[in-house]
């Protein structure tokens, strides 16, 4: 049972990378700025990754939940 959630974990950040070239057109690199650092496309595919894992265990489901998982948390964030 332990080797299907990496999977899992694999098919959210591969919808969190769908998401990023979707809505930008292209990936954005991790970059320091301003004595920040942010972590771009790894960043997604990470947050994307473990709501992959979480939400159900399909593996079209969690490739769903990576790509919107994002938009969700972004949006809680906001609030």
């Amino acid at each position: 049972m332990l080797e299907f959630y990496p999977l899992l974990f694999v098919c959210g950040a591969l919808g969190s990378l769908v998401k990023d070239i979707v809505k930008d057109g292209c990936f954005e690199f991790p970059k320091i700025k301003e004595g920040k650092l942010y972590l771009g496309f790894i960043g997604g595919a990470i947050i994307g990754g473990f709501v992959g894992v979480v939400v159900d265990h399909s593996y079209l489901t969690a490739l769903l939940a990576g790509y919107t998982g994002i938009s969700v948390i972004e949006h809680m964030i906001k609030k």
